[in-house]
């Protein structure tokens, strides 16, 4: 078939005939016929182009950022006991105890009752099987006399001393009316663990404590465990030997040991009084 000048349209129904003149293409030839014309003129084009680069490839996400260690020390609560934190200061119910005598009571009732209700207040806890007992005594004629107090099955002595009586003169025929003066003393006080641990949460804040002592001991007092406060409290403290106490700092979050030391009342002294002590 003779091939028409470059440009020319022949004259044939649907007959197109192209030739590429490109540098990849010279001497190629392609004629096609009818209605595929088109198509076939799409298809060669895009074999002509120059090829389309791909889209550009979405660049790797960096891996998730590993969140700091956290630098908070851990803290071994392993031997402490976790406690409710006192909203107040803990007080025994004295009204638990039994029912104060009147003052027509015998003398030495009304001394029993007062010693149980001193061991009560050292104590700060209530015993409901405590019992306390003074002998018969003439106070014009006795100076001391010792009563003792069981609470929590031990024994407590609550000596009374330098008895006084001073007489009025009057007399039902038996007796002399009149008033009686002593002093009087516990020589032992019991300290209870759970107390010594509710005020030392109450104290410091804290849930943590715990005092390395049996569950209740028996106490003597004499005065080589006594020595000044060394604060604005009134008083001596008391030190009891061989216990200590550990208390976790919540602000600090450390776990700190401190010697038991006790106010004259029984309770543990406050931090504050520990300042410059």
């Amino acid at each position: 078939m003779a091939v028409p000048p470059l440009g020319s349209v022949p004259e044939g129904p649907g007959e197109l005939v192209i030739e590429s003149t490109g540098s990849e293409m010279t001497g190629v030839e392609a004629t096609v016929l009818g209605r595929t014309a088109g198509a076939a003129l799409l298809l060669f084009a895009a074999a002509c182009s120059t090829p389309t680069a791909p889209p550009p490839s979405t660049p790797p996400s960096s891996p998730a950022s590993t969140a700091p260690t956290s630098t908070t020390p851990t803290v071994d609560l392993s031997s402490l006991r976790q406690g409710k934190i006192p909203a107040d200061y803990p007080k025994p119910d004295l009204g638990k105890l039994p029912p104060k005598p009147a003052d027509s009571a015998p003398l030495r009732e009304r001394i029993a009752w007062e010693a149980l209700k001193k061991v009560t207040d050292f104590a700060h806890r209530v015993d409901p099987g405590a019992r306390s007992s003074c002998p018969a005594f003439d106070p014009g004629r006795t100076t001391t006399v010792t009563c003792t107090v069981t609470y929590l099955g031990e024994s407590y002595d609550y000596a009374l001393r330098d008895i006084k009586f001073q007489g009025t003169g009057l007399t039902n025929g038996r007796t002399e009316q009149g008033t009686v003066s002593y002093k009087a003393d516990l020589t032992a006080g019991p300290i209870i663990r759970d107390q010594a641990e509710s005020v030392l949460r109450y104290q410091n804040s804290t849930e943590y404590v715990a005092c390395d002592m049996a569950e209740h001991v028996r106490f003597g007092f004499d005065s080589t465990r006594r020595r000044p406060s060394g604060s604005s409290v009134v008083g001596e403290w008391i030190h009891v030997p061989g216990i200590s106490c550990r208390y976790l700092d919540p602000t600090a979050r450390t776990v700190k040991t401190i010697p038991l030391e006790l106010y004259d009342s029984g309770a543990p002294i406050h931090p504050s009084s520990r300042i410059g002590g």
